[in-house]
Order: structure tokens, then C-alpha cells, then sequence
């Protein structure tokens, strides 16, 4: 009884439980709506017939949207529902690390959109909308200045990248929050760095020195060209390696798209390095902050980084929406590595991805 008690309390399962009514009551919605209508495929019977001989199929938008979602956050949201239902008590755990307002709401936001995710996909933007809009997002985009020969020209560089990784960093400013921002003159470790979107932009926000980690084959070429564009060679350092817990070849899914991971087994062999091996072999003085977004694989490379963590105690900004573990799991390796640190979370991206979790052990 006692035990139920508690169980009823935690604050967590009033996230599941709003989720699944909000779900509900759009799927009633949308049922009550569908009686109301004609099924355009009855409508369009003899010509959707034609069109099925070639593989194609008419139906409304509402109900294509209905279908829409991505593979890997179906599958994230699907595992942290599993986990917020087996294990409510240590989200709560983890929601009581934060230190403000806005991070505990942003915990709860993505508890409950990744629960109507699992259920109804891209429908879970209805009923949980994120602090910007898809429609808003694409449309900040035009405001990028791109020459003719594709270069994106952005306060003084002007290099070649990718669209959406340019807007989230750039525009959204991802990797920034102001209890736990870059400082002038700072060592940064950037972990996935792609082609340079985050280390210029570290650059531009004081850093002295980025070290960019970058495995993914065609990523790093195009990543290292932008650098010698830029004449940065002396503050940009490309390293072709993947930030890992042990040093050592692991195969790599590359497609140069970033979304390249190692956590998915198979695909080419590149050379893993840890974070400590690489501050001892270069004879790194200090770090002062790490950028991770490694499709997964954060929770390892910050395991071949102990030493350096506890030695230099950088700020961290780190994604927690790959795995459906992060949320939970991440957190917790660092409050047990640098106790006393402190906790934020923000999410500027309209989708279930982009969630970066900051740690401040320097406050």
C-alpha cells in the first residue's frame, strides 16, 4: 500500500498521464471528424486504382500526416516510454537536478511529447508544440545569405554546410544557454563537429582554440576545407577519429549526411580515440568546454573522458535525445562524476530532436 502510495505521487506519472489523455482526446477528435467526412479514397476509387498500378496512393493530408515520423525517433520515443512507465521514480530523480524553471519545463515537455510520439508520431507537435514551429524554423532559413556557388556567408565566414545544421546552431543557438555559456579565450571540444557549423560558431563566440572531431569520411573533407577557406587552421583543429571509451578501430555507418554513428555496428572501420588519451598525448593544459552530439554515442565518449572531466571540470553541453536512456542515464554519470554542478535543459528544435543538456561545474 505504502508503495503505491509513492508510486501515485511521483511527479512523473502525472506527465504519462496528461500525454495519454491529451492523445485520447485528439484521437477522438480526429474519429468524430472522420465520420463526418466521405473517404476520399471512395471518392477517387477508380483513380486511385490506376494509381496503385504504379505505387502511388491518394489520400488527405491529415491522414498522410498521421503517418508521418522518423525511424530513429519512433524508436527513441517508443524506448523512453517504456522506461518513464517501468521506472518513473528516477525521472523524477533526474528532474529534481535541474536548477530552474525552465529546465524542469522542458524535462516535462519532452516526457510528454516523446509518450505521444511513441503513439501518433509528427500528430504529437498538436497537442505538444515546441517553442518554434517547422513552418517558422524553414522560414528563418531564408535570412542565410548564400552566395552562388553555394557558400553560406555568415558574420565573417563563409563555408559550405548544411542548411538545418547551420539554422539550429546560428539561428536557434543551440549550444547556448546563458548559465552555462562560452567564455572568451576557451579550449572547446567539438564532438561531431560535421562541417564546421558549430566550431565556427564557437569561433565567433570568443573560443581561442576548437579541437573538431569528425570520423565521417566525406564530412571531414568538406569540414577541413571550410577550415583552410577560412584561413582557421590555427584555431580550428580537424581531427579525422571518433571521441569513443577505448581507443581502437570500431566500425562506423558513415554517410556523410550527420547522422553517421557507431552505435549501430557494422559499416566502415574508423579509429576510435578516447578524450583522455587525447588531452595526455597532446599535453592539453586545460578544456573548458565540450559540445557533444555523437548520434548516440555521448554516454561513451563522456566514459573516455572521466579523467579530463575531473581534471579540467569544463561546462558541457551535451545531447540527451538519441537513445531513450540519455535523459536518464547521462545526467547521472555526470552528477556522480562533478557532484555539485550545475543542471539546465533546453530544447530549440520543432521536433522530437535537439534536446541538450547543460552542465555548469564552474558556477
Amino acid at each position: 500500500m505504502k508503495y503505491n502510495m509513492i508510486m501515485e505521487n511521483l511527479h512523473t506519472l502525472s506527465l504519462i498521464k496528461d500525454a495519454y489523455e491529451k492523445v485520447q482526446e485528439l484521437n477522438f477528435e480526429r474519429y468524430i471528424n472522420e465520420l463526418d467526412k466521405v473517404s476520399l479514397y471512395v471518392k477517387n476509387r477508380a483513380f486511385n486504382q490506376v494509381l496503385e498500378k504504379l505505387g502511388l496512393h491518394l489520400m488527405r493530408k491529415s491522414s498522410y500526416e498521421a503517418l508521418k515520423y522518423s525511424p530513429m525517433g519512433k524508436w527513441s520515443s517508443v524506448g523512453t516510454m517504456k522506461l518513464v512507465i517501468e521506472e518513473p521514480e528516477k525521472f523524477d530523480k533526474i528532474y529534481n537536478f535541474f536548477e530552474d524553471g525552465n529546465s524542469k519545463s522542458t524535462f516535462d515537455w519532452f516526457i510528454k511529447y516523446r509518450v505521444a510520439y511513441a503513439l501518433i508520431g509528427s500528430l504529437a507537435n498538436k497537442i505538444f508544440p515546441s517553442c518554434i514551429s517547422e513552418e517558422e524554423f524553414k522560414n528563418s532559413l531564408r535570412s542565410l545569405r548564400i552566395d552562388k556557388q553555394g557558400f553560406i556567408n555568415i558574420d565573417k565566414f563563409s563555408f559550405r554546410g548544411d542548411l538545418t545544421a547551420v539554422g539550429e546552431t546560428w539561428l536557434l543557438e543551440q549550444y547556448y544557454h546563458e548559465m552555462c555559456r562560452l567564455s572568451a579565450g576557451d579550449i572547446v571540444i567539438d564532438g561531431g563537429a560535421f562541417l564546421g557549423e558549430t566550431s565556427f560558431w564557437f569561433i565567433s563566440r570568443g573560443a581561442s582554440k576548437v579541437y573538431a572531431f569528425e570520423p565521417d569520411e566525406m564530412s571531414f573533407q568538406v569540414l577541413s576545407q571550410n577550415v583552410a577557406r577560412n584561413k582557421l587552421e590555427n584555431s580550428v583543429i580537424t581531427i579525422k577519429k571518433c571521441l569513443a571509451d577505448e581507443n581502437g578501430l570500431l566500425q562506423m555507418k558513415m554517410n556523410g549526411s550527420g547522422s553517421s554513428s557507431s552505435i549501430i555496428g557494422g559499416g566502415t572501420e574508423v579509429e576510435g580515440v578516447t578524450l583522455d588519451s587525447f588531452v595526455e598525448r597532446n599535453k592539453l593544459k586545460r578544456i573548458d568546454f565540450i559540445k557533444l552530439d555523437v548520434e548516440g554515442a555521448e554516454i561513451n565518449v563522456l566514459k573516455g573522458a572521466t579523467e579530463t572531466i575531473k581534471k579540467f571540470k569544463p561546462k558541457m553541453a551535451v545531447s540527451v535525445y538519441h537513445k531513450p536512456e540519455d535523459i536518464i542515464a547521462i545526467p547521472e554519470f555526470l552528477n556522480n562524476l562533478l557532484p555539485g554542478s550545475k543542471f539546465y535543459l533546453s530544447h530549440k528544435f520543432y521536433d522530437w530532436s535537439g534536446t541538450i543538456l547543460f552542465v555548469n561545474p564552474r558556477e
